[in-house]
Formats: structure tokens, C-alpha cells, sequence
């Protein structure tokens, strides 16, 4: 069964951009090696995150994801079955806004706004689904 997920997650205090390149390889790797694709949206120390694949494989990567010491308040904002992925043709794709770009791109101050309302999961299908437009193909 083909699955998504989407989460958000507060980094640790001043994450550096090394420590998430570092992220970044080794999900590439990794999902590279179990057939997962998604996406990673970063802004003002806060995650947002979809991934994509076997139902049994994304579960177990968002359980090593949920205890990884880089970040915490990890909060599931949608989970469904899917028939298609989104981002088929990346291991993990990546973008980093800043406060001038999220407004501009997202129509939003920051990721933690989605939390607050009712229709969560919806919103934070769209965001992805948007920069599945934008973000160029890598990885």
C-alpha cells in the first residue's frame, strides 16, 4: 500500500546548515535504498516534512525520525493512503524559506500557523503539493 505522511517539527536551538545537509544525505540515502520520496520545507527552526512509500516503511522511518535528537514536538498533521507520489522523482527534495520567502511563497508567517487551524492536514497537502511545482528536480 502507498502511503503519505506529513509532519512538523521544531529543530534544536540554532540548527546550523551543515547539520541539516547532513539530514539531507542521509535521507537521500536511505530513502533512496527503500523506495521513499518527499519532501523537506525548513523556516525559522521549524520542519515540515511529507513522505512517500510503503505503508510499513514510511511508519517505521517516522519512528527513527520522531526520536532524532535534532529536533522535537514532533506533530503528525496528515496520514493517508495514496495512489500516485507527488515526488516520484526525488529521494528528498529541499527547500529553505526565509521570512520575506514563506510569505511570498506560502502565504504564511511560519509552518507552526498550519497547526492552529481546523483543516490542518488539507493546508499542509496543499503547501506540499505546491512545491511540488516549484522546487526544480535534484536528488
Amino acid at each position: 500500500m502507498l502511503f503519505e505522511l506529513i509532519y512538523h517539527s521544531k529543530a534544536v536551538l540554532n540548527i546550523e546548515d551543515y547539520e541539516i545537509e547532513s539530514i539531507l544525505k542521509t535521507a537521500r540515502e536511505f530513502n533512496a535504498k527503500h523506495h521513499i520520496t518527499g519532501c523537506l520545507l525548513f523556516h525559522n527552526n521549524q520542519f515540515l516534512q511529507i513522505l512517500e512509500g510503503d505503508f510499513d516503511k514510511v511508519n517505521a522511518l517516522y519512528k527513527s525520525i520522531r526520536s532524532d535528537q535534532r529536533h522535537h514536538s514532533v506533530i503528525t498533521l496528515h496520514m493517508q493512503e495514496i495512489k500516485t507520489r507527488s515526488y516520484q522523482n526525488w529521494s528528498m527534495a529541499y527547500q529553505k524559506f526565509s521570512n520575506d520567502s514563506i510569505k511570498n511563497t506560502l502565504e504564511i508567517n511560519e509552518f507552526h500557523d498550519i497547526i492552529h487551524k481546523n483543516n490542518f492536514g488539507k493546508i499542509s497537502k496543499e503547501i506540499f503539493n505546491f512545491m511540488n511545482k516549484v522546487i526544480p528536480v535534484s536528488h
